[in-house]
C-alpha cells in the first residue's frame, strides 16, 4: 500500500479503471440484449489491454481477435463510437458495419481483427514484414490466446518472423480457457518458453497483475524488437472475468455475477488487476479514484 505521498495513480492506472467501467456498463446492456450483434468483453485483462495501448506509437500495427472490445475501447478517440457500432449505427467506429468481432479502427493502429483461431498471425508477419521493407521504425503487435497456440499457424508464424527477424511481437492472453475447455481438457502441456528458445526467441511471461509493471515492461519490449530488428513472445497470465460471449451470466452453467452496482472490483483476489490496484493505494484512495472515473461514464447505464 503507497503511503500518503504516493497516493496518485498514474494515467495508466486511471485508464485501466475507466475501461473497467466501461466494459461493467457493455455489460449490462448486454444483459438487457441491447446489442444485435455477440460482445466478447475483456474484464480481467484491463493491465494487458491498457500497457499495450501504452506501448503503440503512430504507425505501428495491431492486431486483435474477436475479443478485441476492451482495446478498442481503449484506443479510440471515442469510446462511445465502440458502443455505437456495436447498436449497427453509422455513426459508429466503423459506420456500423463491422459490429464487434472484426472491428477495426486503423487511425488508432487497430488494423486488424478476426474470429478465426490464429488466422490474424500469418497477417501480422505480413505487417511486420512490411516495416522492416519499408525501413520504418515502427512494429506490430498480435494478441492470441492459449487456444491458438494449438494451431499451426502459430508455430508457423512464429519461425517466419524469426527466420526473416520481423519486428514482431506475438502476445499470448493465457487464460487457460478455448471456449468452454480447459487446457488440461484439451491438450498436453505446452512449454512456451522452451519453443522460443529452441529457435532463439526472447520470451517474457507476466503475471501479478499490476498496471505499471506491464506499461514497463511493454515499452521496453517494443524498443528492444524495435533495435534489435527481431520478435519476440509474451506470455501473459489472465483470468476472464466473465464468460465467453454475452451477457454475465453468458451460460446456464456460468457462475459469475458482474454485477456495475458492486462496484469497480469484481473479483477479491490478484487475478482481477483492478483489486491490484485497490490493495496498492488501499481502499480509501481507491474509492476517490473510482468516484474520480465515474465521471467518464459512457451514459449507456444509469445505476
Amino acid at each position: 500500500m503507497k503511503s500518503g505521498f504516493e497516493n496518485s495513480m498514474t494515467s495508466e492506472e486511471l485508464m485501466a479503471l475507466k475501461l473497467r467501467l466501461w466494459q461493467m456498463e457493455i455489460n449490462e446492456d448486454l444483459k438487457k440484449k441491447r446489442f444485435k450483434v455477440p460482445v466478447h468483453l475483456g474484464l480481467g485483462t484491463e493491465a494487458l489491454v491498457v500497457a499495450i495501448a501504452s506501448a503503440i506509437h503512430s504507425g505501428d500495427n495491431l492486431l486483435l481477435t474477436h475479443r478485441n472490445a476492451a482495446f478498442n475501447l481503449v484506443l479510440a478517440e471515442d469510446p462511445r463510437a465502440v458502443v455505437r457500432e456495436y447498436d449497427g449505427s453509422d455513426d459508429g467506429l466503423a459506420f456500423g458495419q463491422l459490429g464487434s468481432m472484426n472491428l477495426v479502427n486503423p487511425k488508432s493502429g487497430v488494423v486488424y481483427s478476426s474470429s478465426i483461431l490464429a488466422n490474424n498471425i500469418s497477417v501480422a508477419c505480413g505487417c511486420a514484414y512490411g516495416h522492416q521493407i519499408s525501413q520504418s521504425q515502427n512494429f506490430s503487435v498480435v494478441l492470441t490466446g492459449d487456444g491458438a497456440m494449438e494451431e499451426g499457424a502459430f508455430y508457423e508464424g512464429l519461425v517466419f518472423a524469426k527466420s526473416h527477424q520481423l519486428p514482431l511481437v506475438i502476445v499470448v492472453d493465457n487464460n487457460d480457457y478455448s471456449m468452454a475447455s480447459t487446457t488440461s481438457e484439451r491438450r498436453c502441456e505446452i512449454d512456451l518458453l522452451l519453443f522460443c528458445k529452441s529457435i532463439g526467441v526472447d520470451y517474457l511471461q507476466l503475471s501479478d497483475n499490476d498496471v505499471q509493471t506491464y506499461v514497463t515492461e511493454f515499452k521496453g519490449l517494443r524498443d528492444a524488437v524495435r533495435s534489435s530488428s527481431s520478435p519476440a513472445v509474451v506470455e501473459v497470465k489472465t483470468t476472464l472475468l466473465n464468460q465467453h460471449a454475452g451477457p454475465t451470466p453468458g451460460w446456464p452453467t456460468d457462475p459469475m455475477k458482474v454485477d456495475i452496482s458492486y462496484g469497480l472490483v469484481i473479483e477479491e483476489t490478484a487475478s482481477d488487476p483492478i483489486f491490484v490496484l485497490r490493495e496498492k493505494y488501499g481502499f480509501k484512495n481507491f474509492s476517490k479514484f473510482e468516484t474520480e472515473v465515474s465521471s467518464a461514464k459512457l451514459n449507456r447505464y444509469v445505476g
